[in-house]
């Protein structure tokens, strides 16, 4: 998807009127402080000098001009008798200038109702995060004694504890292949990318200050490398861009959500030197901490359930991508190889898997989050410690996990697990796997 802002200036030929719309993608880049000087151009005609600042966080531009002659309820007809700051290259930065003719594309043509749009484009796919809210307030942490929790459940899960936390968003989805292979490209142009040496990146395995990000040459990984750029496989004739991305480490969570958040003009929150999070956090993407994502997974206001799409059971194949009965995966397009991921929001109710086939039942977390038990294990912020649960607190209090240690926890199983996929389950790990992936959120 194009990612662009836009502004309008009225046009009456003789008089202009800057209407100041922001219209377009709120994540693009913007035009703003548009001005214009309208006089004539020595041959009878007129010319208009538009001025304009570009901000670009992805770099230079291609810059359009439009025409509306309906007032502004579309925009068909191209402006192209321009000069200036105009066309493709255009580098962001104050006082950009735009000439136009506007006889030479337009004689002898009086409009009463005109409109010209300036549009700049950076050219790269809008990497699609899409959000639910969650509210503040408290809820029970940990697992329950009953079902397959009471049956399957670890010491790790205990005790429960109230934790109360602060109002914030998390991701309704995981990382798609598609959003985190758009991220790498913009890092890789503006030289974020490592290889395993601390040089500049040219192929291979990804790193940032000698920790490895992505597994590129790893088979699992469904991103790859060439030409220059980074791009996504297709897998037994399914495009792999609305999987999950896996192969990806805590690391390549964490700088993912630090450059996404560049790219959109927000604080990152992380300090990639040192790879510890800023608190009070700032306005940009992060993982959630583990009792973020569990209570997003599990507490619908009164009730913790065991699995993280409002159900105390794991049974069937659609409702969740998971591994029934080992080697029978529920593997939901029938992939020939493994990693047997599914879209991000499949089990939506409509869609149906072809490996059955089998219709899905709609099957979001009581938050609204889809993909809360099973397809990946989602990284999240904290530290794993086995004991954390009994000395992490009172007070639990927005918690971020122990203050160190040596493995990060993943929350929510796999398709390569069954009761792992239970809400209350935790994972301490280390390393990036074909079925590990993540989410974000925000404050």
């Amino acid at each position: 998807m194009e990612r662009f802002k836009e502004w309008r200036i009225s046009l009456a030929w003789m008089t202009l009127l800057v209407l100041m719309s922001a219209l377009a993608h709120a994540q693009g880049p913007e035009v703003s402080s548009v001005t214009f000087l309208q006089g004539d151009d020595g041959a009878g005609g007129t010319h208009v000098d538009i001025y304009y600042d570009l901000m670009s966080p992805s770099g230079p531009c291609e810059v359009t001009v439009w025409l509306s002659k309906d007032d502004g309820a579309t925009f068909p007809f191209p402006v192209t008798s321009v000069t200036g700051d105009v066309g493709s290259g255009v580098a962001p930065g104050a006082g950009k200038h735009i000439v136009w003719s506007i006889a030479a594309d337009y004689p002898d043509e009086t409009i009463a109702q005109a409109q010209i749009q300036v549009v700049a484009d950076d050219g790269l796919p809008e990497p699609g995060i899409e959000f639910v809210d969650v509210p503040g307030g408290t809820f029970e942490m940990g697992r329950r004694d009953d079902g397959d929790d009471g049956t399957h459940g670890g010491s790790d899960e205990l005790p429960r504890h109230t934790v109360t936390l602060s109002a914030y968003k998390i991701g309704k989805y995981e990382v798609t292949n598609g959003a985190y292979a758009a991220v790498l490209n913009w890092a890789l142009g503006q030289g974020y990318l490592e290889d395993s040496g601390g040089g500049a990146y040219s192929g291979g395995d990804v790193y940032k200050n000698g920790q490895i990000l992505l597994e590129v040459d790893d088979a699992d990984c469904q991103i790859e490398y060439g030409g220059g750029t980074f791009v996504v496989e297709s897998r037994d004739a399914y495009s792999m861009e609305s999987h999950p991305v896996v192969e990806v480490s805590w690391y390549g969570s964490v700088a993912f959500c630090n450059w996404l958040s560049e790219m959109h003009g927000l604080t990152p929150c992380y300090d990639l030197s040192t790879w510890a999070l800023t608190v009070p956090y700032p306005n940009g993407y992060r993982l959630p901490t583990e009792a973020e994502w569990e209570r997003a997974a599990a507490w619908d206001g009164a009730k913790h359930w065991i699995y993280g799409f409002i159900s105390d059971t794991l049974t069937g194949k659609d409702r969740c991508n998971y591994c029934d009965s080992n080697p029978d995966y529920v593997n939901p397009l029938g992939l020939t190889s493994e990693p047997y991921t599914s879209p991000v929001g499949w089990f939506d109710g409509v869609n149906v898997s072809p490996n059955g086939p089998v219709t899905t039942v709609d099957s979001p977390s009581p938050a609204g989050c889809y993909g809360m038990s099973g397809n990946v294990w989602d990284w999240v912020h904290d530290w794993h410690a086995s004991d954390y649960y009994t000395t992490g607190g009172p007070p639990w209090n927005d918690p971020t996990g122990p203050a160190s240690g040596s493995l990060r926890v993943s929350r929510g199983g796999a398709w390569g697990d069954d009761n792992s996929c239970r809400s209350a389950g935790r994972n301490g790990g280390g390393s990036a796997s074909g079925g590990t992936g993540f989410r974000v959120a925000r404050s």
